[in-house]
């Protein structure tokens, strides 16, 4: 039988697809730093340099509180393997991050990184430059400067999609507690539709779905198509169906209804 492999999360980082004609969040192009849009993210991208041959891509979902780290290598430059940490200085403060993911097989020259806070964001904006680990040893070193009015431009990509998509940035901030999943969003191998499975298709919907206090999906929207309507409509048929997800919390600890931004993706295995 077929394994296959479903990246599905709240809010997930995702790999970015082609432009289409989704939100229309302009381009800004400060230099070194270049802000654009994607088919489901924000990317705030560090530009190569004559010494440094990688860009830096730091990309964000609308509504979402991570970021995801990607380098990409100028054209037959050796992809820097290994990182499990980025530093920030100069207060020094390491996170931890991960390539190990059940998503897409990354491209040549490409590599992801996961697991960055909220609190980074943050930090970033006040850091100097960006040291890539493999342990103690530093792999590459990536300068800030300008980083803050890059990120400026950055949230208003970030908060213009948001505004197209009808999550309301504010509500979200204001709980103490953001709705998950606590079984896929409901969807299970049997929702990967036989037609794209025979032709190997792959792709990546984004959904909007007002979760119950109850924790059940009250209604879901196809905000980011994946290009196919067999995986929009799985996607979101599973979700009411079957998805379950822990609710919303208010300021107060009480479940509330809360319309919140989920990911699903229907990929296959690596050969």
């Amino acid at each position: 039988m077929t394994r296959l492999s479903f990246a599905i999360a709240a809010a997930i980082l995702a790999q970015p697809l082609a432009v289409t004609a989704q939100p229309a969040a302009p381009a800004s192009d400060a230099r070194p730093w270049r802000v654009d849009w994607g088919q489901y993210e924000c990317f705030l991208i560090r530009k190569p340099a004559p010494d440094r041959p990688f860009a830096t891509d730091f990309v964000t979902l609308p509504s979402g509180v991570r970021m995801k780290l990607r380098l990409v290598m100028n054209a037959g430059v050796p992809t820097i393997e290994g990182v499990d940490n980025v530093v920030l200085m100069p207060g020094g403060r390491a996170f931890p991050v991960t390539t190990d993911r059940s998503a897409p097989v990354q491209r040549p020259g490409v590599r992801n990184h996961y697991g960055l806070p909220p609190e980074f964001r943050q930090l970033l904006a006040e850091a100097t430059e960006l040291q890539l680990r493999a342990g103690a040893q530093i792999r590459a070193r990536v300068p800030l400067d300008g980083v803050r009015v890059a990120l400026a431009a950055h949230q208003q990509c970030l908060s213009d999609v948001a505004r197209e998509w009808g999550l309301d940035e504010a509500a979200l901030a204001a709980l103490s507690r953001r709705p998950n999943s606590t079984n896929n969003v409901g969807l299970d191998i049997q929702d990967y539709p036989a037609t794209a499975l025979q032709r190997n298709a792959q792709g990546r919907v984004a959904m909007r779905i007002t979760v119950t206090p109850a924790g059940r999906a009250a209604d879901c929207v196809v905000v980011a198509s994946s290009g196919r309507p067999d995986f929009d409509a799985a996607a979101c048929q599973a979700a009411l169906r079957r998805g379950r997800f822990e609710p919303g919390l208010d300021a107060a600890g009480r479940p509330v209804a809360v319309r919140d931004l989920f990911v699903a993706g229907f990929f296959l295995p690596d050969g």
